[in-house]
């Protein structure tokens, strides 16, 4: 009876919070001003990429800007109310397809939901106070992710295409359909690729279609760099610039070459894929009786090196951690918090990455954690923290 009032107590409390904090985002949504310029611009078959826009340049693939074409049909107030309504729903759905992975339809734990929303809160918060993209990136893989269990290559295929024409990252997903032989998944991921390349031609023409792939290449080749080493940047790639390379913050402890750092990064990648595949060799169905979905941890490191290995992981991105946290905290529950070590783990990994901001620790404190890549080391512990229940034959 007491638990029931709690989590009776808690659900107002959050439900509370959480619709202040979107009446407050929708006043920001800064990033989104982004996707609805895009929109108009598509709908009016003008330039995507232009300089002049500043800050907020457009990044996206043509093709993305094509998907959201609709958005530039309505005004940008009630185009962002929109896009914060399906940033919801989307977030709704990864959190479905997270439980599904990992216990099918049993129900799960107490506090389950609970406290996978907490260990990823300061990600997703940020996330809809931006108007990003990321939770809809998470939603079709997530959907790729179930239509491989469930072998529907086809249709896999296709919201694996989505998620990389929001961003290019999920391609990192490729060398392991490789390893796994999923050679049928590839094939039709490609072909939608190739369909999605060419969809913008409908508006622009073949030749205009050409032309503004090129730009978009150029916008990234040419504005990603200057940004590696900037503090928010809490990927690899940004820790090691930061510490190995000169930069403002004055944090290196090296002089390299930008290109050697690049280089080192890509080394760690690799070491960092042959773990995971080195994990899946310990696989074992019959005692794994902790997943539903017998793949779902190699499907959650993944995501992990989603955020880990972007050229630029903004905070936000790490909201790909969510099924980790899923994973983990369903095996802390289900053991009442007894393996010491995934639960200190856990515990060091929250207080790195999403314990320590400005608001609890104060401006100078949380900008000394972004310089020093607090959030990039306590996301390193998730893959630790898997790797053990892997190398114990519990998930």
């Amino acid at each position: 009876m007491k638990t029931g009032i709690l989590k009776i107590v808690l659900a107002i409390v959050l439900l509370l919070f959480f619709s202040v904090f979107l009446k407050n985002s929708l006043q920001k949504m800064n990033d989104f001003k982004v996707t609805h310029r895009a929109a108009a611009r598509v709908l009016k078959g003008e330039n995507l990429y232009n300089w002049q826009d500043g800050h907020y340049v457009y990044k996206y693939s043509p093709f993305f800007a094509f998907l959201v074409a609709p958005f530039g049909l309505i005004p940008f107030t009630h185009a962002k109310f929109l896009w914060m309504v399906l940033m919801v729903a989307a977030l709704l759905g990864v959190l479905k397809m997270g439980k599904y992975l990992v216990m099918n339809r049993r129900s799960p734990p107490q506090f389950f939901y609970l406290l996978s929303i907490l260990l990823t809160a300061k990600f997703l918060l940020r996330e809809i106070e931006l108007g990003q993209t990321d939770f809809f990136q998470l939603l079709f893989i997530f959907s790729f992710f179930i239509l491989l269990e469930k072998r529907k290559e086809l249709w896999g295929g296709l919201f694996l295409a989505l998620s990389v024409f929001i961003k290019l990252t999920p391609l990192i997903i490729v060398p392991y359909l490789i390893y796994k032989k999923r050679f049928r998944a590839l094939f039709w991921s490609f072909v939608f690729i190739l369909a999605f390349f060419s969809l913008p031609s409908l508006i622009y023409g073949l030749n205009g279609n050409v032309g503004l792939l090129k730009d978009w290449y150029q916008f990234l080749s040419l504005s990603s760099p200057p940004l590696i080493a900037n503090d928010m940047n809490q990927s690899i790639f940004g820790m090691l610039h930061r510490f190995l390379t000169p930069s403002e913050y004055n944090v290196n402890f090296l002089n390299l070459n930008p290109t050697v750092v690049n280089a080192l990064v890509y080394l760690l990648i690799i070491a960092c894929y042959i773990c995971l595949l080195f994990l899946d060799r310990f696989s074992d169905k019959k005692r794994a009786a902790l997943l539903h979905a017998p793949q779902a941890l190699e499907y959650s490191l993944l995501l992990v090196f989603l955020a880990l290995f972007s050229p630029l992981g903004w905070i936000q991105n790490f909201s790909s951690l969510i099924l980790a946290h899923m994973i983990l905290v369903c095996y802390a529950l289900k053991t009442n918090f007894k393996d010491k070590v995934i639960d200190l783990l856990l515990i060091f990994s929250f207080v790195l990455s999403s314990a320590i901001n400005y608001e609890t620790v104060g401006r100078r404190l949380n900008d000394l954690s972004l310089y020093y890549s607090f959030i990039t080391f306590g996301a390193i512990l998730i893959p630790i923290a898997l790797s053990k229940l892997r190398l114990s034959r519990i998930a």
